[in-house]
């Protein structure tokens, strides 16, 4: 089984606490009254935490669901409740990395403790990431085809002097990074094979049980061409729950403190940000992300609401995420006897 220290994941939760006060500092910094900041937190209106706390569910039970249909084609079965504790915890994963790096790990964990093969468990991973990308990619074409790039090309953010364009167009390329490997190893399983062997060289006594991972993990991404293309097709679907539901979380949270707001600006806005967040260097972007929110938003917010604005979104669209999650790993390798 996959073995994830512990300590890696305390270090991580501390590293994206203390990166999220950093950004909230800098809130701070440029914030022109810091009293107003706090007291508008009581804006708010208690009601609309309700189809908050939903949205942030539905996103969990969406990538719950990508799991399902993953599973499928490998002729394994888990419950949609087990999916959708493995969608927290890979997602917590990511939350607390840079890059999201952890989220892999964290699912091929998952898997692996409901009995899968680490081979299978890389496979379902690989092409979950897959059809994440293809979705926010295509959310991303769609946002950037009705203007909101546009909203969000004059903006340079108060770190390093970014673009929150340029920052766009970064991911844009990783994300095509992401895919080109993953296709790679789909197509070119030879080329993969001779770089395992230099790397760890033909005379490592672990070579043949890697290689054999190798094998397992690459037929399962090829079983998705062959067998599996409703189940792939389906996968990248269920980001309109997983993903759209954060979409939308930022136009309720944005109601919670004005009585009336642009939804499809708003829509369009937070696909935009999504897409910058998921490869932020920080781990879910802490540090930056607070600021690029707080800037891309600000023409929706009136005096004194920034701060309070951009706490709120992450509460339910980061915060609660990596609590639960967190909580969960934490648990899961209590049980399984990791230190």
């Amino acid at each position: 089984m996959v073995g994830i220290p512990v300590s890696v994941i305390r270090w991580g939760l501390v590293i994206f606490a203390a990166a999220s006060v950093v950004g909230f500092l800098l809130l701070f910094v440029f914030s022109e009254d810091w009293a107003q900041e706090f007291a508008s937190l009581q804006r708010f209106t208690p009601i609309w935490f309700l189809p908050a706390a939903g949205l942030t569910i539905a996103s969990w039970l969406g990538g719950g669901l990508r799991f399902v249909v993953l599973v499928g084609p490998h002729e394994d079965r888990l419950s949609f409740f087990k999916c959708t504790q493995i969608s927290v915890v890979s997602t917590a994963m990511g939350y607390i990395t840079p890059s999201s790096t952890g989220s892999g790990p964290g699912t091929i964990y998952g898997l692996m403790r409901q009995q899968l093969s680490f081979g299978r468990s890389a496979a379902i991973n690989a092409v979950s990431f897959l059809s994440n990308v293809i979705f926010l990619s295509l959310a991303g074409l769609t946002a950037w085809a009705l203007g909101a790039t546009g909203t969000v090309s004059d903006i340079r953010l108060p770190v390093a002097n970014l673009s929150a364009a340029a920052l766009f167009r970064w991911s844009a390329w990783l994300f095509a990074v992401g895919v080109t490997v993953i296709v790679l190893l789909a197509l070119l399983p030879g080329v993969a094979r001779s770089a395992i062997r230099r790397t760890m060289g033909s005379e490592h006594p672990r070579i043949a049980r890697v290689l054999h991972q190798f094998d397992e993990m690459h037929a399962g991404i090829v079983a998705y061409w062959k067998e599996g293309k409703l189940a792939f097709l389906l996968a990248v679907l269920t980001g309109a729950i997983h993903f759209g539901a954060r979409f939308v979380l930022g136009y309720v949270v944005l109601r919670g403190f004005v009585a009336e707001a642009p939804f499809r600006e708003v829509m369009l806005l937070h696909i935009v940000i999504q897409y910058l967040l998921f490869f932020m260097p920080t781990p879910s972007g802490a540090g930056i992300g607070e600021v690029i929110v707080a800037v891309v938003m600000s023409p929706f917010l009136t005096s004194g609401l920034v701060v309070p604005y951009t706490a709120v979104w992450r509460l339910f669209n980061n915060y609660l995420t990596v609590g639960i999650g967190g909580g969960l790993i934490l648990g899961w390798l209590g049980k399984d006897g990791a230190r």
